[in-house]
């Protein structure tokens, strides 16, 4: 189950930097737009922390995406780096 989470977390974290780099933010004028520093961010992104829903609400608002999309249940939206 540690491992499950682990890998949710790192998943999350990585959705949110693609949406991110896609949107053209950078960690500190997202980090802004969601009331947090950029270290913040970075661990989220990192998958270090586990980020609460409302949080999370504020990252997917922020980038104009759904939590669907946040949560990668739209993967129409997300497409894989090469």
């Amino acid at each position: 189950m540690a491992e499950d989470l682990k890998l949710f977390k790192k998943e999350l974290g990585k959705r949110i930097a693609y949406f991110r780099t896609s949107k053209g933010f950078t960690q500190a004028q997202l980090a802004a737009l969601i009331n947090k520093d950029f270290q913040s961010l970075s661990r989220i992104e990192n998958g270090r922390v586990n980020a609460s829903g409302y949080i999370l609400m504020q990252i997917a608002d922020a980038l104009n995406i759904s939590m669907d999309d946040l949560f990668g249940k739209n993967t129409s939206n997300v497409k894989e780096k090469p």
